[in-house]
């Protein structure tokens, strides 16, 4: 607070001294006053700013290695079909997430680095081609051994693989099932990748709710999504379409589903359905 305390003298003084000038007719000087205090102003705000980031606590990029990118070019099929340009983006956006997101890894001290790298390729293919890439304030990815039940508890007859919390103490936790998460980079093009899906929930939590809607769309453009979704979940159901059938259980989940679709597969979705690959391309092509 010190920092800024001459500032605001400095504002005081010059807010007091323009009814001053005004009462002895100096109108041209009270203006220069006027002008000074929106420049300081603005000077005080740029100054605020720069303080704020040098004094904000942000850890360091984690750096890949040659033999952490030799394993993401023969592991991650989505960057290894990447420009050379394109996958130092992605080695970076990787070690960013990696230095803001605790990966625990449910029974080992440590998590292996593989299990990083995976959670954390996820995250960056589920947010390509956005400009900003906060992951809904994530801060903690529970990595277990096994699928797990509606409870959280480790079960081998569980069937849930991934979870995303919408509030609560969990509120920034995400669980993924260690098999289901690799299951998903085995075969790049089967339009399924449980991280990637996971992720996609995060980026509709991104506006606060996980309906299914992404937030970027305008009133008239969610109107359309709507009813785009609606009309495919439809045809999900009658078996006329190539969108995987997980994707007609609710709005969100064909979200998710279908951000699966077009990452994996975008020039099948482009064939077999353009008005969904238009939406999703319109979504993912505002920037890296």
């Amino acid at each position: 607070m010190k920092r800024f305390l001459p500032w605001v003298l400095l504002f005081l003084v010059l807010l007091a001294a323009i009814p001053v000038f005004l009462k002895m007719d100096g109108v041209g000087l009270a203006k220069f006053l006027g002008v000074l205090v929106v420049v300081s102003i603005v000077a005080a705000l740029w100054f605020w700013r720069v303080q704020t980031r040098k004094l904000s606590p942000r850890n360091e990029r984690v750096k890949l290695n040659v033999n952490d990118k030799y394993w993401m070019n023969e592991n991650i099929p989505f960057y290894a079909t990447l420009s050379k340009a394109s996958k130092q983006i992605f080695e970076d956006r990787v070690g960013i997430f990696l230095a803001d997101v605790t990966i625990t890894e449910v029974g080992k001290e440590v998590p292996e680095k593989e299990t990083c790298l995976y959670v954390a390729s996820s995250a960056i293919i589920a947010f390509w081609g956005l400009p900003y890439w906060n992951h809904a304030d994530l801060k903690e990815v529970l990595v277990y051994p096994t699928n797990f039940d509606e409870n959280n508890q480790l079960d081998t007859l569980g069937v849930v693989q991934g979870k995303v919390y919408h509030g609560g103490l969990m509120n920034n936790t995400m669980i993924l099932s260690l098999p289901a998460l690799i299951a998903g980079f085995q075969i790049g093009n089967d339009k399924k990748n449980l991280g990637v899906h996971e992720f996609a929930h995060l980026l509709d939590k991104s506006d606060g709710s996980i309906d299914g809607v992404p937030s970027i769309l305008g009133m008239e453009d969610r109107k359309s999504w709507i009813a785009l979704v609606e009309s495919e979940i439809e045809q999900i159901r009658k078996g006329k379409s190539t969108v995987p059938d997980y994707a007609a259980t609710n709005h969100s989940e064909f979200f998710a589903v279908l951000v699966e679709y077009y990452k994996e597969c975008p020039k099948l979705l482009k064939i077999k359905h353009p008005e969904l690959f238009e939406a999703m391309n319109k979504l993912f092509s505002t920037g890296h």
